[in-house]
């Protein structure tokens, strides 16, 4: 008799050692998944009693990630900023330079070359204001959207730089100190159409340092980022205050003496107060790269600690969340031998007979 023993009494048995051998069969995919994936499970439900700290863990994460975004991109604006500062302190000096060679007795093709190169330095000093990082202007405070200059060509031929050539040729009828004052006046005017800057940044030096970036850095903390072009200080009779618009004024002052001379009347009391002023700008902005650089250095120290608090956070979830390669190993070898036995349980059942089971 042929019949096997599987269509009788045994079917019984065959069922559960089947089901027996799907369910270590689903244990053992499991198990290759954690092994591939280094994880214990695909859904928070499946880490058991380490899910909770899971769940807590990961946005924690996805927080301290945020900041250090925010961190490198602080980082990355403020070393292009300082870059243009170098550029703008640079193009002071130059001009601060020309100015001793034309003190004293000197020609008017000689104030004539100097007043030329205090034009080029203004062409170049609102190219540098337009500094871009590539996500934004970097002098342009809160919204960087915006460049600070709306109109490069207007810093050496638009209304203010035509005010000011008219207020600088009047000398002679008009003393050095008047000069300044007037430019000054001038050069502070936050009017659309005769400052020279954008809508946002046409404000007092007050107002401007109030438009600094804010970036968060961590809970509860957000650090000032970046030197916005019009900010300082209260104007007075003899600055803007605010270094750069002053560092503007007395560009176009000199650049408004083209065709004086040494013998033009109050001219060489002109270059000395504008000598002078460029002397206290260039310390000014001297200070504004220092403190860029003292939040750099700051930065640097927060980007350590979100490094260190990202590492322990995740070593965390490691523990909560990761699988024991180890353990699992072992479990995985010993469901390979209880699959063995169990198909070979399995084929000897399907050899029995009718007359092998009585």
């Amino acid at each position: 008799m042929s019949t096997t023993i599987g269509q009788y009494g045994n079917f019984g048995s065959s069922l559960i050692l089947s089901a027996g051998i799907d369910a270590m069969t689903q244990e053992q995919q499991t198990i290759a998944w954690e092994t591939s994936t280094d994880t214990l499970s695909e859904t928070y439900a499946g880490l058991g009693q380490a899910r909770s700290a899971a769940i807590s863990l990961a946005p924690q994460i996805t927080q301290v990630a945020a900041w250090q975004t925010n961190v490198t991109n602080a980082q990355n604006s403020l070393s292009v900023q300082a870059d243009a500062l170098t550029q703008i302190v640079s193009l002071a000096q130059s001009l601060s330079t020309s100015l001793i060679g034309v003190t004293g007795t000197t020609t008017d093709s000689a104030v004539t070359a100097t007043a030329g190169e205090a034009t080029t330095a203004l062409s170049e000093l609102a190219t540098v204001l337009n500094t871009s990082d590539g996500s934004g202007y970097v002098f342009a405070g809160k919204d960087s959207t915006e460049p600070p200059i709306e109109d490069t060509a207007s810093v050496t031929s638009g209304t203010l730089a035509t005010q000011i050539a008219s207020i600088v040729s009047s000398l002679g009828s008009s003393d050095a100190s008047t000069v300044i004052e007037q430019a000054t006046t001038a050069a502070a005017d936050n009017t659309a159409g005769t400052s020279v800057f954008s809508s946002q940044l046409s404000v007092s030096g007050d107002a401007a340092t109030a438009l600094q970036k804010s970036v968060v850095t961590g809970s509860n903390t957000s650090t000032e980022v970046g030197i916005v072009a019009t900010q300082g200080t209260a104007a007075s009779l003899t600055s803007t205050g605010s270094p750069i618009r002053d560092l503007m004024r007395d560009m176009m002052i000199v650049s408004g003496t083209s065709g004086m001379s040494s013998t033009t009347s109050g001219y060489s009391d002109l270059v000395s107060q504008v000598y002078s002023s460029l002397q206290t700008t260039i310390s000014q902005l001297t200070d504004m790269e220092s403190s860029v650089g003292t939040t750099q250095d700051n930065l640097t120290a927060n980007a350590t600690l979100l490094t260190s608090m990202n590492t322990a956070l995740t070593g965390q979830l490691g523990d909560a969340r990761d699988a024991d390669l180890a353990a699992v190993a072992v479990q995985s070898s010993s469901l390979d031998t209880s699959l063995k036995a169990s198909y070979m349980l399995v084929s000897d059942m399907k050899s029995l007979t009718l007359a092998n089971y009585i």
